[in-house]
């Protein structure tokens, strides 16, 4: 069976662009298809200060299981350079990626929850999405992405930076 998942990707160290595509190359390679590349935004960071976030989205069709695919995302983390810690704080990154949504599906598990319970309260990541899925229905709110983007209460400017461009491997 495939999936058709938008995950959202972020970056505020190093060189934040090619962490970008350094994550969406691995993704294409190891994961599926990636169909779509929203535009690069760069915000402050969110929850904490530190260096600016340069943020974006992919959708990507895969025949991996959810979870698996987080598990896979987050093996992709760790080889962009990524270092997790057990704080709950919010803390600077090379390379964050999120699975927003999944067509159909909500999942509430341990390891992964979708839609992700927080993308509604978050410009930087709504912005992205409404590049490459505008019409998305919230598989729990019932509406659009461009909806949620415009009821969004979150002040945070989300400034255009560039564009990665939808290649293929």
């Amino acid at each position: 069976m495939t999936h058709k998942v938008l995950i959202s990707l972020g970056s505020n160290l190093g060189d934040r662009t090619l962490n970008i595509k350094k994550a969406i190359t691995l993704i294409q390679d190891q994961l599926g298809d990636v169909i779509a590349i929203s535009k690069l935004y760069e915000t402050a960071s969110w929850g904490y200060d530190d260096n600016s976030y340069l943020n974006n989205a992919i959708c990507l069709v895969t025949k991996w299981a959810p979870l698996d695919l987080m598990s896979s995302l987050l093996e992709i983390e760790l080889k962009l350079g990524r270092k997790r810690s057990d704080s709950k704080c919010y803390e600077a990154r090379t390379i964050d990626l999120d699975i927003l949504l999944i067509e159909g599906l909500v999942i509430h598990h341990h390891k992964l929850d979708v839609p992700h319970p927080r993308m509604n309260l978050r410009r930087f990541v709504l912005q992205p999405l409404a590049d490459i899925a505008p019409d998305w229905v919230h598989e729990v709110e019932g509406v659009s992405v461009s909806d949620l983007l415009l009821k969004c209460e979150d002040q945070i400017d989300v400034n255009l930076y560039g564009e990665i461009p939808l290649y293929s491997s």
